[in-house]
């Protein structure tokens, strides 16, 4: 088996659910940082996905995990491009080179574009984001490459995407956990705006049904229920602000120019899509062990 994204938090947290599978005797762990987790069966290798080749790396590879991406905001959105964008069309490229029996490719659910409200989707929604929210672009820019693959495939290679909801856990940290996490949270119409908040466990588990099965599709990945902001900020008992969404956007650019935020109007949103998983669960009977309520008070806790 072949992981990119290794050392990431995604990578970290599959890499401690593969080795404990007696299914799994050798994973191939590309990553350009140093592996978090250390076991016989990891073998890593320093592969940058946007230049080097990969047929080597991939060269008898059963199965194939991509979780390289770039999500913290760079100055350079098209740095961040080029490894979201190309180096996952790289990816796909070289796993069907290999005769991979199944590759899963990682998504979002903000693929579907920023939604707020509780409407819930399934995957008979439309794809698509505007530059305006660079990675959430990326992530549907990624899964057209992988619809025109599949349009001139020959249906050997089973091919996964995967879109999950907001993964949390000891091993998933980043700027916008942060934030939730803030005595003070400011943000656009908290009242309407819902997370859904996976456990990182599910995810994991989800990830190894999909492969072991070698399921082909695309497929929502999130756990039961929803949260508001302004129901997340009761259960942290922090003081929940409503901002105007325009005004919450230049606040963010301001602040990112001015090197204050980690984030610019980019990642400012009024929530993220609320999903149903009922086709992951018809396909692999994936049933996750945390809802949303206790996966975001394990987040909050952490």
């Amino acid at each position: 088996m072949v992981l990119t994204g290794a050392s990431g938090d995604f990578g970290t947290a599959l890499l401690r659910g593969l080795i404990l599978r007696e299914e799994v005797d050798h994973v191939v762990a590309l990553a350009r940082s140093p592996l978090r987790v250390q076991d016989p069966k990891i073998e890593q290798r320093t592969i940058d996905i946007t230049t080097d080749d990969l047929d080597e790396a991939f060269a008898g590879a059963d199965a194939v995990i991509h979780c390289a991406f770039m999500v913290e905001e760079p100055r350079d959105k098209e740095s961040a491009r080029v490894v979201n964008v190309d180096g996952s069309r790289r990816v796909l490229w070289a796993a069907d080179s290999a005769g991979a029996r199944v590759c899963v490719m990682t998504s979002s659910i903000n693929a579907y574009g920023p939604r707020g409200g509780p409407e819930v989707i399934d995957e008979t929604a439309p794809i698509g984001a505007s530059q305006e929210n660079y990675y959430f672009h990326h992530k549907a820019l990624v899964e057209e490459d992988v619809r025109r693959w599949r349009r001139g495939s020959d249906g050997r290679m089973a091919m996964a995407v995967l879109r999950p909801t907001y993964v949390v856990g000891p091993d998933m940290s980043n700027s916008g956990l942060e934030t939730m996490r803030s005595r003070v949270v400011l943000h656009p119409s908290p009242g309407r705006s819902y997370f859904q908040f996976l456990h990182q466990d599910d995810l994991v588990d989800a990830y190894l049904r999909v492969v072991l099965a070698g399921v082909d599709g695309e497929f929502n990945l999130g756990p039961e229920g929803a949260l508001t902001v302004s129901e997340l900020c009761r259960l942290n008992h922090s003081v929940c602000i409503p901002v105007p969404l325009r005004a919450a956007r230049r606040l963010a650019d301001v602040g990112f120019r001015l090197r204050l935020l980690p984030y610019s109007s980019h990642w400012v949103t009024c929530g993220e899509p609320v999903t149903t998983s009922r086709r992951l669960r018809d396909a692999t009977g994936w049933q996750p062990r945390y809802d949303c309520t206790e996966a975001a008070r394990l987040m909050l806790a952490g």
